[in-house]
């Protein structure tokens, strides 16, 4: 790459010239289990699992799903929250070069369907708590599984629905007992994960990583840590989910380079379990969102933790307070980084430099990326310095396009260029500052919402003549999804009554938190419902 001012202002541990090993991420693994098979891998309250361990686990899972049809190539999705079968999942999975799919275990069936039938995966792994919707899916003919695996708490196992398809996650290791190495050859160009998003059209696409994307981007993010964490010392706090592609990569990447230990937080909507995990583990990495951060800060038994171990906070998501950011660096004495990426990039494209961080910016791009702020007509013509475009760039974990659907990958690579739909700033010192989000989205706890999905479901209420939804401030999660309707005329509704109309069909995070009715929605000029004119308005309400 040719010399950019961004370069100056990188960390002395970050490169400006970025290689990495071109092997498949199974190696990676390998390697750490060779040199440390007894170092913990993976801790969740007081169960540690060595490297050694979750190798034979995920040898054992890995030639089950080989027992039952997977091949090379073919997918299948994990669907649980943070416990440890997901990360072993994750390995087997890798091992034999089959297509992780991550699916969030919150989806309601109506959500899943669009994801497994795009995605077609022979097997799903799901925690047993949340497997109704994927067995209904399944016996209603709707979509059909080779394997489930329910995963059951042994501390509280549950009953679970009758299936022709399913098997015990444990069951299904054991029923081999086959624990040895899978002979499968996989290539660096080979596809490793279909992250799935939404676009900025609404409709949730497949982002097709290759080991060598993830592999990339788990070598810029560590390198990137390692300015403020030794690479010996590093042991994240996976409070993020790892279904989503923000805490896979600073959780699972991290600790693929650093030989690293996750100390797994399956329910991080309690500050408690947070502050727990840290008291009793002293992780020294932390991937947050703003709401983790503030509900920490603000726990009125935060002063009895001592959370001093964390040294590097890597902020997402959403933008966060300057308040917040200097109570909770008071209180660990570590330092909060924000950045910005996307599914479609791997994660992260750019990072504030650990030393040289500029506060309320996303900071400068990853070793290995380039990036450029273009004009919002055409796409083409470079922004100056401090005017704003869109943010568009190249690097090794940027995806070679979403699966199945070259048109969308046609209008989303151009030239090699990755467009971002958000629009951007750059300063002098190559610093960059996230103007405005990809259309419409909105940021709710660092979940992606978009507001088309609430849109379709509030349309299919037999009241609703028309609704549009938006985002607004939320002092808490970021933003709330907030839903504008017209009821049919001589109708009559509540808030309530649509609210719970929505969380019969939506993730809970996606219900919307306000409902207003209007009399008639404001219009773009090609007739469009105008969100643009929703937020004004909205904005100009909360002022007055």
């Amino acid at each position: 790459m040719e010399k950019r001012v961004w370069h100056n202002s990188y960390d002395p541990q970050v490169p400006v010239e970025f290689n990495f090993p071109k092997i498949p991420l199974k190696e990676l693994f390998r390697r750490n289990v060779m040199d440390y098979p007894d170092k913990p891998y993976l801790i969740i309250n007081d169960l540690e699992l060595s490297y050694s361990t979750v190798n034979m686990l995920a040898n054992g899972l890995a030639n089950y799903l080989h027992s039952v049809g997977v091949e090379k190539g073919d997918r299948v999705a994990l669907m649980m929250p943070n416990i440890p079968q997901y990360a072993i999942g994750f390995q087997a999975c890798m091992k034999i070069g089959a297509v992780l799919v991550p699916t969030n275990f919150q989806y309601t069936r109506h959500e899943l369907e669009h994801t497994f039938k795009d995605s077609a995966p022979k097997v799903v792994v799901v925690m047993a708590a949340f497997s109704g919707n994927v067995i209904d899916l399944h016996e209603s003919g709707d979509y059909k599984f080779e394997k489930i695996l329910t995963v059951q708490l042994m501390n509280m196992p549950i009953e679970v629905k009758p299936c022709s398809a399913k098997i015990d996650f444990t069951e299904a290791i054991q029923s081999l007992a086959d624990f040895s190495e899978p002979e499968v050859e996989v290539f660096p160009e080979d596809l490793a994960m279909l992250q799935y998003t939404g676009g900025t059209t609404g409709v949730s696409k497949g982002c097709c990583l290759s080991n060598a994307n993830v592999l990339a981007m788990a070598y810029q993010t560590t390198i990137c840590m390692s300015a403020g964490c030794p690479l010996n010392d590093m042991r994240t706090l996976a409070a993020i989910p790892l279904y989503h592609i923000y805490g896979e990569n600073t959780n699972i990447n991290v600790c693929l380079v650093s030989g690293g230990t996750m100390v797994l937080v399956p329910d991080p909507t309690n500050p408690l379990n947070i502050l727990e995990a840290i008291k009793k583990h002293r992780p020294t990495i932390w991937a947050s969102v703003p709401a983790m951060i503030i509900g920490i800060n603000n726990h009125p038994e935060t002063p009895n933790y001592d959370v001093g171990s964390i040294k590097v906070i890597v902020g997402g998501s959403s933008p966060i307070a300057v308040e917040a950011i200097k109570k909770f660096e008071a209180l660990s004495g570590g330092t909060i980084v924000e950045g910005y990426g996307l599914s479609e990039s791997s994660n992260v494209l750019t990072v504030n430099p650990v030393g040289k961080r500029k506060v309320g910016t996303v900071g400068v791009p990853m070793a290995g990326v380039d990036i450029r702020i273009v004009d919002l007509e055409t796409g083409t013509s470079d922004m100056p310095i401090g005017e704003p475009g869109e943010l568009i760039a190249k690097g090794p974990q940027v995806m070679s396009g979403y699966w199945n659907n070259p048109e969308e990958t046609d209008n989303a690579i151009r030239d090699g260029w990755l467009y971002t739909g958000d629009i951007a700033t750059m300063d002098e010192d190559g610093f960059f500052t996230i103007v405005d989000r990809k259309k419409d989205m909105i940021i709710c706890s660092g979940f992606n919402v978009y507001p088309r999905d609430i849109d379709e479901v509030l349309y299919a209420h037999p009241k609703v003549l028309e609704t549009c939804c938006i985002g607004v401030p939320d002092e808490k999660r970021g933003e709330s999804p907030k839903a504008y309707i017209v009821l049919k005329p001589g109708e009559t509704g509540t808030a309530e009554e649509f609210m719970a109309f929505c969380r019969e069909r939506l993730t809970g995070y996606k219900v919307p938190k306000y409902i207003e009715f209007i009399d008639a929605l404001p219009r773009t000029q090609v007739g469009k419902p105008d969100r643009k004119a929703l937020k004004e308005l909205d904005a100009a309400k909360s002022k007055g």
